[in-house]
């Protein structure tokens, strides 16, 4: 065949495997399936076992080759120091417990079935790895990234990323134990490892920076372009004529990159060839897929794939409740990472390379990898039920209560039993909420699950407690019952739900507040019992067009009203949710241009000395008193207009949204 010819077939066949990635891609996001699943998929019927559609499988699988070198650059240009540092506790002993967990196990199964202890090593390794592409994209999709659960599942996934460099190292190694001693193997990899060390320190302080300083200058983005290029293929370059591989060049020069001012820029550049390519390496695994060997065998791959999603997340679950992560959160962190992932199968196939493995067990760990990465979406979905159906036994009777150093929990006693606000989250909202309420003397509780929290606001005298939220028990020695208010500030949609539920149980008086990060939260959240959800969504756009309106010099009565029409749009649609009885969160949905109030009397206000029917507040300012609040702490609710009115005393209106209290406290 000629080159022209050559060239004709290798076009040809990438329009087909994008069109079919096209129609993949499609499909899945119908029905909100990973489009790696879909892709893998469309390999499969472009296949040599299926329709045939391929005629040069060997340039495809080429092509994807680059692109693992490309995913692998990218990876390490995302994983910066700052990342490892910020998820320490659950990267080194999460992650390291999750892998060579995994990998122990694995290996220990693998032994009696007739291999070597360093072929059963190193497989226990390539299935301790789990997809990143799949399981980041549902955690994405999912707004999970920023929860408990979603930080430990992140943390594995970035040990894991790095894991497979060395894994890939070791296969050559392992595969010539057989033929001399081990010690001069294992200095000669010692002596390059280093060697790549001081280069990669050299290309940190000197090289990297210079060159892209240099290319920078030109103003040119093609120029910049090119030189992120040939900064990744010649580092990986380097790497493979030392003996090591390029997977490993093409790491380090994305780390390297990551820790320069350049690097959001590198990334930007080098994702659309990076989803190219990786789409080619998806569809070119799924054309491997040896469909007769897959029927001949079909007991032992269901047996090997069940194995695996049942042995991966308990693990991983067992990993995260090491860190301190309660059961709920620990189930959550498990289950989406019991798949075998594309990084498995780039390993495996580096194995079979060197001979360490036969090609009937890459067969084996592809089917494997296809079938547990499609269960992916069905392992996700159902870890929430399953969690709060764990929670609910006698299982949560194995986590600690109230863990962390029992030392600096201090005793229950210290903390309010009634009429406070209970926090649930001390993030950035949880603190400020925090904050205010400890300059208005209003007493609160709360209550955080990050353990690094916990131990910093004891250090500052805050009331703060070690705990899961989602549990009645901790909501039960918090004293959730007797609080005023309960206010939900955290970032797990599922766990937020839950709370609600349980807190309402609890304490069928409290007003709940949740704060949520999307709209479609809202409804759920005050169908569980919430008295009110502010979404960041609505928020932000709300700030954002008044901000604009402002700017453009509309009048900023004009601009209530506009904030006003958006909330009560938003407060129309949840209001066939609202409970039979009418709460004043009630009567905001149905008049959305009335407010409550509060005010305090100062001893200057005209008010001070009358009484509620003499001050006019009615008649005057078309506002209603509910209730008053003296400077004793004593609450006059359903005040009579006998009632008078002291300097000190606190009242709480209702009336129009942009009458300002200020002017008569």
């Amino acid at each position: 065949m000629t080159t022209f010819g050559t060239v004709q077939v290798l076009l040809l066949d990438l329009v087909v495997i994008f069109g079919l990635s096209v129609l993949a891609a499609i499909l899945c996001h119908r029905l909100r399936l990973p489009t790696s699943i879909g892709l893998l998929l469309a390999g499969v019927l472009a296949g040599p076992d299926a329709l045939a559609l391929v005629r040069g499988p060997h340039d495809i699988e080429l092509l994807a080759e680059v692109g693992v070198v490309l995913l692998l650059f990218v990876v390490g240009l995302e994983i910066s120091v700052a990342d490892v540092t910020r998820l320490r506790r659950e990267f080194i002993i999460g992650g390291s417990l999750q892998f060579f967990g995994t990998a122990a196990v694995v290996a220990l199964a693998l032994l009696p079935m007739g291999m070597t202890l360093a072929q059963a090593g190193y497989l226990g390794c390539v299935v301790a790895l789990s997809s990143t592409a799949v399981v980041l994209r549902m955690l994405q999709e999912r707004a999970e990234i920023e929860t408990p659960h979603g930080r430990a599942i992140l943390s594995s996934l970035i040990y894991q990323d790095i894991a497979v460099v060395p894994v890939m190292l070791t296969a050559p190694l392992l595969a010539g134990l057989g033929e001399g001693s081990l010690l001069p193997a294992l200095s000669g990899l010692a002596l390059k490892v280093l060697v790549v060390a001081a280069l990669a320190v050299l290309a940190y302080r000197w090289i990297v920076p210079w060159v892209l300083e240099k290319i920078i200058r030109t103003r040119s983005s093609e120029a910049f372009l090119l030189g992120v290029f040939m900064l990744c293929v010649g580092i990986a370059l380097i790497t493979q004529s030392l003996g090591l591989s390029l997977a490993l060049g093409a790491f380090l020069a994305g780390f390297i990159l990551s820790e320069s001012k350049y690097s959001h820029q590198a990334v930007a550049v080098m994702l659309p060839f990076r989803d190219v390519l990786m789409s080619l390496f998806f569809v070119s695994v799924g054309m491997l897929l040896d469909i007769p060997f897959l029927l001949a065998h079909p007991l032992r791959i269901a047996l090997l794939t069940l194995a695996v999603l049942l042995i991966k997340p308990l693990i991983a679950a067992a990993a995260a409740l090491v860190t301190g992560l309660p059961l709920r959160s620990a189930v959550l962190a498990g289950l989406p990472l019991g798949q075998v992932g594309e990084f498995s199968l780039v390993a495996t196939k580096a194995a079979v390379a060197v001979g360490l493995l036969t090609p009937e067990v890459f067969q084996l760990l592809l089917d494997v990898a296809v079938l547990s990465m499609m269960a992916t979406p069905v392992l996700v979905a159902g870890s929430s039920p399953l969690a709060d159906r764990l929670c609910r036994t006698r299982l949560i009777r194995l986590q600690p209560q109230g863990a962390g150093p029992p030392a600096t929990q201090g005793p229950q006693e210290d903390l309010p039993c009634s009429g406070h606000v209970l926090i649930i989250g001390f993030g950035v909202t949880g603190r400020n909420v925090a904050r205010c309420a400890r300059r208005c003397s209003v007493p609160y509780t709360v209550v955080e699950l990050n353990g690094a929290l916990v131990a910093e606001g004891l250090q500052e005298g805050e009331p703060i407690r070690y705990g899961d939220a989602t549990h009645a028990p901790i909501l039960e020695l918090v004293h959730a019952e007797g609080a005023r208010a309960i206010v939900i500030v955290i970032d797990d949609p599922g766990a937020a739900r839950r709370i609600v539920e349980i807190g309402r149980r609890v304490a069928p008086e409290a007003y709940i507040l949740v704060r949520s990060r999307y709209l479609r939260e809202v409804e759920p959240l005050l169908a569980l019992g919430a008295d009110e959800v502010i979404a960041d969504e609505l928020e932000v756009s709300i700030e954002v067009f008044s901000r604009v309106m402002a700017r453009m010099l509309v009048p900023r009565e004009d601009i209530q009203r506009l904030i006003g029409d958006v909330r009560g749009h938003w407060r129309d649609m949840a209001r066939n949710l609202a409970a039979s009885a009418t709460s004043v969160a009630d009567l905001k949905m149905a008049l959305p241009h009335l407010a409550t109030h509060t005010l305090r009397l100062q001893p200057h206000s005209p008010l001070v000395g009358g009484t509620i029917a003499s001050c006019g507040l009615r008649l005057e300012h078309g506002v209603t008193v509910l209730a008053v609040t003296r400077a004793d702490g004593e609450t006059i609710a359903d005040p009579r207009g006998t009632t008078p009115l002291q300097a000190g005393d606190i009242l709480f209106v209702i009336g129009p949204e942009g009458w300002d209290p200020h002017a008569i406290s």
